[in-house]
């Protein structure tokens, strides 16, 4: 086991250390009391939290960096949020996995090569150290750390001696933005990404244009969730869904059944993909209208047979705010909760900017 520890001073420890613990069993950690100290289990990693008249004395215990810098993140950032207004922790950690270093999740990957695969999806592949964490299909999604373009050096994260992440100057800063990874061989460290080109471009757009050999990008996670066992499947995508569409057809049960719909512009902009023989693949085709203004997947979804003594089911929906909307209401009168599970995700919203969007999604989540 891996161990670090540190003394954080406060001028009234335990009015921070009381909503820390309920704070961090709202995200499914185990906290207990034991011979006057706190215990605090999440995931892996199990951590000690004395408390003094002017002090929380800390120890942390992980099998592995990631888990301990994760434990070490959650109190840190949690001491900090709860501590009175103007009062400024001091935290240093001492033992293992001490000192600035890259996030365990994190790797830096370089472009190896550029692939046209339709009109308007680009697919890069890249080459990395240490992949085996990403080879999950269920943790689809990565994070995207795409430089500024023309900076010469990426600035990346940093873990610093307090256990939070410092990210660069605003100058230097990437841009984050959340991919599916579409191919991943973690034995060769390699692995490729599709990406949608837009005319609109945003960074992920951006730097698929422009990629080339050497180029680097840091990447994050894996998160989200993927595919679940089901005996009928239904998956509902426009292009921004599609990579992880397609990658989930890949792994499925040669025997699985079910129907798969994607919304593209033409015909140009289909591609050849890869299911078991009992899985329906429909293209929806907008033309010459902008993309996520057509109800074509809430009417397809609309149309689908859902017998009540059917086969248990597995929804899973990514696409533009309006459709994700609609297709889960929808989607409230056709699951049955004792048989059927469901993923219905907004990928993107119509007219504003990803970081408008994640932050409108993270307050209705919240609401919630």
């Amino acid at each position: 086991m891996l161990a670090t520890t540190t003394r954080i001073v406060l001028a009234d420890p335990e009015a921070v250390l009381k909503p820390l613990c309920a704070h961090l069993v709202e995200h499914e950690a185990v906290v207990t009391d034991e011979d006057g100290a706190k215990m605090i289990r999440l995931d892996a990693a199990r951590a000690r939290l004395g408390l003094s008249a002017t002090a929380l004395d800390v120890s942390v215990e992980a099998p592995d960096i990631a888990a301990l810098q994760a434990m070490k993140r959650a109190i840190a950032s949690h001491v900090v949020e709860f501590a009175p207004k103007g009062e400024v922790p001091s935290i240093r950690w001492h033992g293992d996995g001490t000192g600035p270093a890259l996030p365990a999740d994190f790797r830096v990957l370089t472009v190896t090569g550029v692939e046209t695969i339709t009109p308007h999806m680009r697919r890069i592949r890249f080459r990395g150290e240490s992949l085996a964490r990403f080879d999950r299909i269920e943790a689809l999604h990565v994070r995207l750390f795409i430089p500024p373009p023309g900076l010469g050096e990426p600035a990346w994260p940093m873990i610093g001696e307090d256990g939070l992440l410092a990210l660069p100057p605003p100058e230097a800063r990437p841009s984050i933005r959340k991919y599916t990874i579409r191919e991943i061989d973690a034995a060769a460290g390699t692995l490729a990404l599709d990406f949608v080109l837009h005319d609109d471009a945003g960074p992920g757009s951006a730097f698929a244009a422009r990629a080339k050999a050497g180029d680097r990008i840091g990447m994050a996670g894996p998160g989200g969730r993927g595919l679940k066992i089901a005996e009928r499947y239904i998956f509902l995508a426009d292009e921004t869904g599609l990579p992880a569409v397609a990658r989930m057809l890949e792994t499925l049960p040669r025997d699985a059944v079910g129907q798969v719909f994607i919304e593209v512009a033409d015909a140009g902009e289909e591609q050849a993909l890869s299911a078991p023989a009992g899985i329906a693949v429909t293209w929806l085709h907008r033309g010459a209208a902008a993309p996520g203004s057509l109800p074509l997947l809430q009417e397809a979804f609309a149309a689908l047979d859902w017998p009540a003594e059917g086969p248990s089911v597995y929804l899973w929906a990514a696409s533009e705010h309006g459709a994700f909307r609609d297709i889960r209401a929808a989607a409230r009168g056709k699951l049955r909760p004792e048989r059927d599970q469901h993923l219905i995700v907004s990928y993107w919203r119509s007219g504003v900017a990803e970081e408008q969007h994640t932050a409108a999604k993270k307050a209705e989540a919240g609401k919630g």
